[in-house]
């Protein structure tokens, strides 16, 4: 595949390292969402042999500055995949920032960033659309005792599954947040909040089925899926199984998401997406990709209600900005093996883009 035919361009490449936050002292699991230095520089290289000139802006702080002393207005585009430090929202500053000064950027608006950030308000978006996601009861950090008794007449059927409301990247999500019966669903709760005590924590019944990260290309109904990763865990004899146990996990945790921890398989081959339910995702995804309005990229997380053939796919979440780190991360990964190489998936990002920014100067 060609690259698309895009211009050479000044590009601000806006991204939070994870090494300012290790140097200020946070610990690992607390910037589990920031990329690598290596990630940020292999997209930073990428580009310039696409042939644009790139300046480097280190996070919210160091935009704030060039914007404050103008220097945004040399800037044709903003390649954002800052997903932000401090904050319930934080995925959304660095997009209202760039609203704000009017700096054209990839990726999706301020708007959908919290929306999809926030995933009880993306699941009540997503049941008012008609778009399949598990049913759920919400913990408010407010409840210093909660009255687990009324959350289990709401989800009657376990196991549970308890997450952190706005967190990605699988952090606070380890063995303990499935909760297997009515009397471990006490200690899952003290546990997630000794962890996130500044954060309501989403109860969904645990869906037993097959889990797939839908990727996707384009913006709004634009939208097309390049690519579809399908998750598996290996049993502590190191056999796979789908849907099978990692260490009694049927999910990704932050451990086995860890490249070496070898506990997390993917399969991305082109002939999944033939699959008839791989393909019932895929169209549910798109569905809410393109109800949310998201832009450019990103994946949307599905997961199967049951291992029978006429399981329905659910929607976990919404990724409107993903990981881009090329042979690891899904988006990168899904795309390559269905012919998308890593330096023409962001040329693609960047036409989309572009196309917003011809649309608003007509």
């Amino acid at each position: 595949m060609a690259f698309p035919d895009t211009p050479s361009l000044k590009i601000a490449l806006i991204a939070e390292l994870r090494s300012t936050y290790h140097d200020q002292g946070y610990s690992e699991e607390e910037c589990a969402a920031l990329p690598h230095n290596g990630e940020v520089n292999q997209v930073l290289t990428a580009l310039q042999e696409l042939g644009h000139h790139v300046t480097l802006v280190s996070g919210i702080k160091a935009l704030v500055k060039h914007l404050a002393a103008g220097t945004n207005k040399d800037w044709d585009l903003a390649f954002n995949i800052a997903q932000g430090f401090h904050g319930l929202a934080r995925e959304a500053q660095v997009p209202a920032l760039l609203d704000a000064y009017q700096v054209p950027y990839t990726f999706s608006d301020a708007a959908t960033m919290a929306l999809c950030q926030n995933k009880v308000a993306t699941k009540i978006i997503l049941a008012h659309h008609k778009i399949p996601t598990p049913p759920f009861a919400v913990i408010a950090r407010e409840e210093q005792n909660p009255n687990l008794e009324d959350l289990t007449h709401m989800i009657p059927h376990y196991p549970l599954f308890l997450k952190p409301v706005t967190e990605g990247s699988s952090k606070g999500i380890d063995g303990v947040n499935k909760v297997m019966e009515p009397a471990d669903l006490e200690s899952a709760v003290k546990k997630l909040r000794s962890l996130l005590p500044d954060q309501d924590i989403l109860v969904e019944p645990f869906l037993s089925g097959r889990e797939f990260s839908v990727s996707i290309l384009g913006t709004g109904a634009l939208g097309r899926v390049i690519g579809v990763t399908e998750f598996f865990w290996k049993k502590p004899s190191s056999s796979i199984e789908r849907n099978g146990n990692c260490n009694s996990l049927e999910f990704a945790s932050r451990k086995s998401k860890s490249s070496d921890s070898g506990m997390l398989v993917e399969r991305n081959d082109p002939g999944l997406m033939t699959e008839s339910q791989v393909k019932a995702a895929c169209q549910v995804a798109l569905d809410a990709w393109k109800t949310f309005g998201c832009r450019d990229a990103g994946r949307v997380d599905i997961r199967l209600s049951s291992n029978k053939p006429d399981a329905v796919p659910n929607v976990l979440e919404l990724n409107p900005i993903s990981g881009l780190l090329p042979g690891h991360s899904p988006l990168a990964r899904s795309a390559e093996e269905n012919g998308y190489p890593y330096k023409n998936l962001l040329a693609a990002i960047i036409q989309s883009a572009l196309a917003r920014k011809t649309a608003s100067n007509t």
